[in-house]
């Protein structure tokens, strides 16, 4: 019996070898996130197996009925029925040894429940040309950007979700880049950074940052990258509208030195006269990378060093000249930036044992520079003039003088952020904190007096009138959870944060500078939960609640240069995020979307101070409620051709229902990708931005009324040889970024303009 039994299972087996039916299998893998081809995937049917080539695409003849599996280290495996054509959208995932596992502050498909946004190298390199870092991320879900200048070079501002860069937290290789005083950034001193740029994330909302500045709106993380494979030896000039230009040279040394040891140099220099007159724009950038790969540690060193040299506007053009072409562009030059800006840091890894993890990010920040603006019929008394004693206040109120005034920051901070991680099959726990020290020293300086007694006393050198320092350290504390058990589909997080900062600042008694010494501590309890639901293969959720707290900036507390300021108490911002969001992949790319509520007690916001140029007039709202909702889909349609859409409802208010003010309401980003060669790709993007108010009475006449841009561009690669071109604001558009208004003889608003049609070429080669 058993030998028929047996007999019959070979027929069985023989029968159905032979009468099924072979197909042939063909696809392209891609990167989830960007869309970019993978080349190498292993991808196996049965006993039959074959690898991607370099654009992604695949190839096989198997049963019909058969099931493929798609594996690529650093990407989740997929297993999937077969299709006669297929798209395989790879997910990238936690790999035990590498950066990833434990850098507790990255966000992972599928783990972290945030919402977020990677922008690879890949789509860095198509969109990016000349712009400042701000200008890039914009074409992300909920970004938003203006310069300055109008055509993206200089000073430039981004916000996220309608929160401006000083609620947002800032890195670069995990080194926080916020200033500790006014919690700015300041883009113009980083002149050329996307260049390094392995890849930058933008998460939104509280996210999962653990330490640095708060994170109210979301953060941005950049991580540059020094291993290559290959050697690079690379020169570039770009140029465009309005003399700008661009150089760079970068070696990158691959296998040179060693196969365990990577160098990377790159220099660049940008110029830009500004769409807007007397806004001319100087950076110079320096990178220097050097990467040791041990048996036990992997280090990484870095230098940055920016320098800048920028003229600024600091007013508006009128409401009655914003839409002449000519008006629109006029303007005074108020003042000049001056800064030199170096960050030094070593960033170490190790795998201490089978699931043990170290990390730790040490870092050194210095700064120094000016500001400088020639002021006319200047009092002697705000300046402190009356070095001999000689007047009544009274007098030096009414004695009047020109002169040149230098306002001067030397600053550093420096501070070290070790993380231990321990992991299993079902649970990781990160634990670890950041010490920093900041020290910052204030004076301002003036010169060229047209009054001749005071070039009789002081003579034709400088003067300084006034000095402060100030201190602050900060101990933060961080735990971080994150428990999915075995074969069950949820993933649950938790964080813990404790944040301790201790600030002082010292006034020297100049003049009729009072002297003041202050000193506060401030001390936060910020806890984080969060869920994510895997419902199949192909779509998960999230859920997540968090807290956060911010220390307000020194200038909230006193204006320490201003004879006349006196401190006030100042308390510090809070808001609670709750946020929940769906992510789904299909046949030929994927989608998600969230939506998010935030309360926000004691919120401080700013209008632009039309007296003082650099200067903010700060005003706080106890209660604000900041809701809405964020969606981005990606199509990859076949090798040739991918396109990818994003948008986000803002919902940004004040208790009596008034929107915030520069704020859009809606935004909106299409990109069109088209390769019709291996050696050239075609590319568009359109963006549309919702009305905004400029004032926060909501005033009409001040409204800035929505606008639609579109880009177009073409990258072209002949041997070492590649040409980008990129065309600006295709339709030439008249449309304003930014704005403020006031009561003064009737309503007045204006307008910061944003660039009319404008190109830019680039041209590299690889040597």
């Amino acid at each position: 019996m058993n030998h028929l039994r047996f007999s019959y299972l070979i027929i069985n087996l023989c029968l159905s070898g032979l009468f099924s039916q072979s197909i042939n299998v063909k696809g392209t893998i891609a990167d989830y996130e960007s869309q970019h081809p993978l080349a190498g995937v292993n991808i196996v049917v049965g006993q039959f197996g074959t690898t991607s080539d370099e654009t992604g695409s695949f190839f096989l003849t198997v049963n019909d009925g058969s099931e493929i599996s798609f594996s690529f280290i650093g990407y989740k495996t997929i297993t999937t029925s077969i299709r006669p054509q297929m798209t395989i959208l790879m997910v990238p995932t936690v790999l035990e040894g590498e950066e990833v596992t434990v850098n507790a502050t990255r966000a992972i498909a599928g783990v972290t429940p945030v919402s977020f946004s990677n922008l690879t190298s890949q789509e860095i390199e198509t969109r990016y040309t000349v712009e400042d870092v701000p200008m890039i991320l914009a074409s992300e879900p909920g970004v938003w950007a203006y310069s300055e200048s109008g055509n993206g070079t200089g000073y430039s501002y981004v916000s996220i979700r309608g929160f401006d860069q000083s609620k947002i937290g800032v890195m670069v290789d995990g080194v926080p880049l916020n200033d500790n005083e006014s919690h700015q950034v300041y883009w113009v001193d980083h002149g050329d950074l996307l260049a390094d740029a392995k890849d930058v994330q933008i998460q939104r909302g509280i996210g999962n940052s653990l330490y640095g500045s708060s994170a109210f709106g979301g953060s941005i993380n950049v991580n540059t990258q020094i291993a290559k494979d290959q050697r690079e030896i690379k020169a570039s000039f770009g140029s465009g509208d309005w003399n700008t230009t661009k150089y760079q040279v970068r070696y990158r040394s691959g296998k040179d030195l060693s196969e365990d040891l990577s160098l990377t140099v790159r220099a660049s220099q940008i110029k830009s006269d500004g769409y807007r007159e007397n806004h001319l724009s100087k950076q110079k950038g320096m990178f220097f990378g050097l990467e040791h790969r041990g048996k036990k540690f992997t280090n990484q060193y870095r230098v940055h060093i920016g320098y800048e040299n920028t003229q600024l506007l600091w007013d508006g053009v009128h409401m009655d000249d914003i839409k002449d072409r000519t008006k629109r562009r006029a303007g005074y030059q108020a003042y000049t930036d001056d800064f030199l800006q170096q960050i030094y840091s070593v960033n170490t890894t190790s795998r201490l044992r089978e699931s043990l993890f170290f990390r730790n990010v040490s870092y050194l920040v210095a700064g120094k520079g000016y500001y400088e603006v020639l002021k006319t019929g200047r009092d002697y008394y705000a300046y402190n003039l009356d070095v001999n004693n000689q007047f009544t206040d009274v007098q030096e109120q009414n004695m009047n003088t020109d002169l040149l005034r230098r306002k001067w920051i030397d600053n550093n901070y420096f501070g070290i952020v070790p993380t231990l991680t321990w992991k299993n099959d079902e649970l990781r726990v990160d634990v670890g904190g950041e010490i920093r020290s900041y020290f910052g020293d204030h004076f301002g300086e003036v010169s060229q007096f047209s009054d001749a007694n005071l070039v009789a006393t002081i003579g034709d050198g400088w003067y300084r009138y006034y000095r402060y320092v100030s201190e602050k350290k900060t101990i933060t504390s961080f735990s971080h959870f994150v428990w999915h058990p075995p074969g069950q589909p949820f993933t649950i997080m938790a964080d813990i944060q404790n944040q301790n900062h201790n600030w002082t600042l010292d006034q020297e008694t100049i003049g009729h500078a009072t002297g003041h010494t202050l000193s506060a501590n401030w001390n936060f309890f910020n806890p984080r939960i969060g869920m994510t639901w895997e419902m199949g293969d192909s779509l998960h959720w999230f859920v997540n609640w968090a807290k956060a707290q911010k220390e307000p900036a020194d200038n909230q507390i006193i204006e320490a240069d201003d004879v006349w300021s006196k401190p006030i108490m100042a308390a510090a911002e809070v808001i609670t995020d709750i946020e929940m969001g769906i992510d789904f992949t299909f046949s030929k790319g994927h989608a998600r979307i969230n939506g998010y509520r935030i309360q926000y007690l004691n919120e401080q916001l700013k209008n632009i101070d039309v007296k003082q140029e650099g200067e903010y007039d700060y005003y706080s709202a106890d209660s604000t409620d900041h809701s809405g909702f964020e969606w981005e889909a990606t199509f990859l349609l076949n090798q040739k051709f991918s396109f990818s859409a994003n948008g986000a409802l803002v919902m940004n208010f004040f208790n009596n229902g008034k929107s915030i003010p520069n704020i859009p309401n809606t935004l909106f980003n299409l990109s069109l990708n088209y390769r019709p060669r291996n050696y050239m790709l075609l590319f568009a993007h359109w963006k549309r931005i919702g009305h905004m108010y400029i004032d926060k009475a909501n005033t009409e006449t001040g409204m800035i009324d929505g606008y639609g841009l579109l880009d177009i561009g073409a990258k072209y690669q002949w041997r070492d040889l590649e040409v980008l071109v990129k065309v600006n604001n295709v339709f030439d558009k008249l449309y304003s970024t930014y704005g403020y208004g006031y009561e003064s003889n009737g309503y007045q608003a204006f307008f910061w303009p944003g660039a009319t049609r404008n190109s830019f070429v680039n041209i590299s080669y690889h040597f």
